[in-house]
Formats: structure tokens, sequence, C-alpha cells
């Protein structure tokens, strides 16, 4: 599970946050891109997920799945 950080394209700011279950960080960082260039927005950064943030956006229902087990 990887955590991706979204800003908008002229500043550092926070835009959106994304939980991404895949196989691989390469698979989740091409995803968030696509999602990023898709919603004019920047990655800011991809990390493998803590156990509490994938509680909090699987609550949230900011999570997506990339593969299926």
């Amino acid at each position: 599970m990887y955590l991706a950080e979204f800003a908008y394209l002229d500043t550092p700011e926070l835009a959106d946050e994304l939980l991404i279950q895949a196989d691989s960080v390469k698979t989740a960082k091409r995803f968030a891109q696509e999602y990023a260039s898709h919603w004019g927005i920047k990655l800011f950064s991809i990390t493998q997920a803590t156990k509490q943030q994938i509680r909090l956006y699987r609550l949230l229902g900011r999570s997506v799945l990339l593969n299926a087990a």
C-alpha cells in the first residue's frame, strides 16, 4: 500500500491524497502520475503507507485497488 500526495502545479500546497494498493511502487507511481495528469495537479510524493494511514484512508473512501488478489 502506498500513499500518494499531490500538489497544485505552481505551489507546494497539498491538493489531494490517495491510498493506492499495488504490487509495486513502480505501478503505484505510474497510476499516481496518470491520476495527477487527469486532474491537473502534480505528484508530490509517494511513500509506503503506515497501518494508521491505511485504516484512515479506507474509512474516508480515498483508496484505489489496482490489482485483485
